[in-house]
């Protein structure tokens, strides 16, 4: 038993390190173990949600708390508020809508609305996300003081990076358009409180969408972000 808790051990520290998902192959390599154990271990941790898939590789699970990071995301905005712009989002797009906040260096998603259209990126099945897998978290670490996540084993362009976060900075929307012939896209549009501080991120997405139905959904991304911002200014 003491080895299995050793062995499941190891793999929690590579994925808590991790700021993207991991593959089986990443974590065999990463730990050392033979691949079948890294395989069956990742079966049961997932069972038990010490684990959450993501897509083709592996994140540590909603339930296991990140040291330095809060467990729960913290928006001043009551529900009741803000969910009617979301829905008014959804029934003049129909496609997926989200509210995310950023939690260290990930993305909460503190409300979803499915469309018909979906996304074949596993994305859609996680409710948080390394910031560099989404549209709302380009647009979160635009306006917050901590470095941007970097992707392991990849060197960072950091003039490029810095370019981009203040290209972001300076429209007030991000967009991540699928360079294949889906259409498939994500943009999001930043929500600001009264003290000028971005405190979440609206995000629309959906697959088979051409380029003139991307910047109409851009356009109605930005105007629910400006909605929810008057809503948030509102708040003592």
């Amino acid at each position: 038993m003491t080895g299995v808790v050793h062995r499941v051990g190891v793999i929690m520290a590579e994925l808590a390190e991790a700021t993207v998902p991991l593959s089986l192959t990443d974590l065999t390599h990463c730990t050392g173990l033979p691949k079948t154990t890294v395989h069956r271990l990742l079966a049961s941790m997932c069972d038990a949600g010490l684990v959450r898939r993501a897509g083709a590789g592996f994140l540590l699970g909603l339930a296991v708390p990140r040291v330095g990071v809060p467990a729960r995301p913290s928006f001043a905005l009551p529900r009741r508020w803000y969910l009617p712009h979301l829905v008014e989002l959804y029934e003049r797009t129909h496609q997926m809508v989200s509210l995310g906040v950023l939690v260290g260096d990930e993305v909460e998603f503190i409300e979803r609305i499915y469309g018909p259209e979906r996304l074949d990126d596993g994305a859609e099945d996680a409710d948080r996300l390394p910031a560099a897998l989404t549209a709302a978290g380009p647009v979160l670490l635009a306006f917050a003081q901590a470095e941007p996540p970097r992707r392991p084993g990849k060197a960072t362009a950091g003039a490029g990076l810095a370019r981009s976060l203040a290209d972001i900075r300076r429209r007030r929307i991000a967009v991540h358009a699928d360079a294949s012939d889906t259409g498939a896209f994500r943009a999001a549009a930043p929500v600001i409180d009264r003290a000028g501080r971005v405190v979440a991120a609206v995000e629309i997405g959906g697959g088979g969408c051409p380029g003139v139905c991307v910047t109409m959904l851009v356009e109605q991304v930005r105007r629910t972000a400006h909605a929810l911002t008057a809503a948030a200014r509102c708040l003592n």
